[in-house]
């Protein structure tokens, strides 16, 4: 059954006609694959909601889909990543997807692309050597020998892109491209574009980047992993949801999801990542609308316990 890219924000509900129209000129993605990491089929049933104690900052959020607070209590108390995802996203089932989707990420603090490339760059499609430090302005790549260093020559740039030596997937630590300045770090590539500095990154390393901010990778170490899980299938699909295959641009902060690039990953999350890779939430073969929260009105995780 094909799965199709639609749908819209998470904070932000699209009308019926819009998610139909868009529809109509994405391409089908195939639900297939396998799951190692966890049993992907769904239990015939959820159990009883257990009694959740109030949380610190549980009333926050917009009250829509997944309560991500309540979502932690119920994996502590022993549910599953498919009853978390079938209470909170009813109709719902789990899909696959491949992975090499790019996201475009625009780098709101970020007003210039100044990088260092650790293992090499490619720029204007010429090598750009080990240690060496690019900077785009306009058109034009500036080399330099590293942060700081002295200029070494430039290479015309026409569409403003800085890539690391290999494939943009998945990209090796220590090819990362990191910003002159802060050493903040970015798989994928970074292009400078009508004055913005953006990252192209492969929507596996996105999630990456999401999931240890919009959850707490310490979930992991309190028995939240499920929870943890959920938010990665519900992280990935809100990225294809706002159509990651047509280009459209996201932004690092709760206007999409927030995201930190590669210095906010944590091995914890990583693994989480991994297990679900390519899950989407999906309703009759388009990916589901995952909306998610700090918690829900009506989420026993938002009420006091009596």
């Amino acid at each position: 059954m094909p799965v199709w890219i639609d749908g819209g924000p998470r904070r932000s509900r699209r009308s019926r006609a819009a998610r139909a129209a868009a529809a109509t000129v994405v391409p089908a993605l195939l639900v297939g694959g396998a799951l190692a990491a966890w049993d992907r089929s769904a239990p015939a049933s959820a159990p009883s909601d257990p009694v959740l104690v109030d949380l610190p900052g549980a009333a926050g959020g917009h009250g829509r889909g997944m309560s991500q607070l309540g979502a932690f209590e119920y994996a502590k108390q022993g549910w599953t990543v498919h009853q978390i995802l079938n209470k909170y996203y009813p109709g719902a089932t789990l899909g696959t997807v491949h992975t090499g989707l790019p996201v475009t990420v625009n780098l709101t603090e970020r007003k210039r692309l100044d990088v260092l490339a650790p293992a090499g760059a490619v720029v204007g499609g010429q090598q750009v050597a080990p240690g060496q430090a690019v900077s785009i302005d306009g058109t034009t790549a500036t080399i330099r020998a590293g942060c700081g260093g002295a200029v070494v020559g430039s290479i015309p740039s026409p569409d403003g892109t800085v890539a690391p030596p290999t494939a943009n997937q998945s990209v090796p630590a220590d090819q990362v491209l990191r910003f002159c300045g802060d050493n903040a770090g970015y798989r994928g590539s970074l292009v400078a574009r009508g004055g913005k500095v953006l990252n192209v990154v492969g929507l596996e390393d996105y999630v990456r980047g999401v999931v240890p901010i919009e959850s707490s990778p310490g979930w992991a170490d309190q028995g939240g992993t499920a929870a943890l899980q959920a938010q990665a299938i519900a992280a990935r699909s809100y990225a294809l949801v706002r159509g990651a295959e047509r280009g459209d641009e996201f932004t690092d902060t709760q206007a999409s999801q927030v995201y930190g690039g590669v210095d906010r990953e944590d091995p914890r999350t990583d693994a989480v990542v991994a297990s679900t890779g390519g899950l989407v939430m999906a309703q009759a073969g388009r990916v589901f609308e995952t909306e998610y929260g700090a918690s829900r009105a009506d989420d026993p995780a938002s009420r006091p316990a009596p």
